[in-house]
């Protein structure tokens, strides 16, 4: 029988608490799939694609979207009735700026 994962140990400093909530329930929900090692990777991947728009090879892009289906869908729905960031090229910006005064 293998020893019990301690998720929380695993936190990391930089971690927001937005992004510890999620990969923690990623690991909670396949702690038992897999070695600590490679749970820890696969988690970090997953938190990787999902808040930093990271891409990898297509294999392990798969990999980890079959993985997180449940983790993600509840993720998003929680995201749906916040505030969303909107990016602006600077150029834009200092031309609408401009035309403000």
């Amino acid at each position: 029988m293998k020893p019990q994962l301690d998720v929380d140990s695993l936190r990391t400093e930089h971690e927001s608490e937005e992004q510890w909530e999620v990969r923690r329930n990623f690991m909670l929900e396949h702690c038992g799939d897999f070695e600590e090692q490679e749970l820890v990777t696969l988690a970090q991947l997953f938190t990787n694609i999902e808040f930093l728009g990271c891409r990898y090879p297509p294999e392990t892009m798969k990999r980890i979207s079959k993985l997180s289906e449940k983790v993600s869908a509840k993720y998003r729905e929680s995201r749906k009735n916040k505030l969303k960031r909107t990016f602006v090229e600077a150029s834009d910006a200092a031309e609408a700026k401009a035309k403000r005064r």
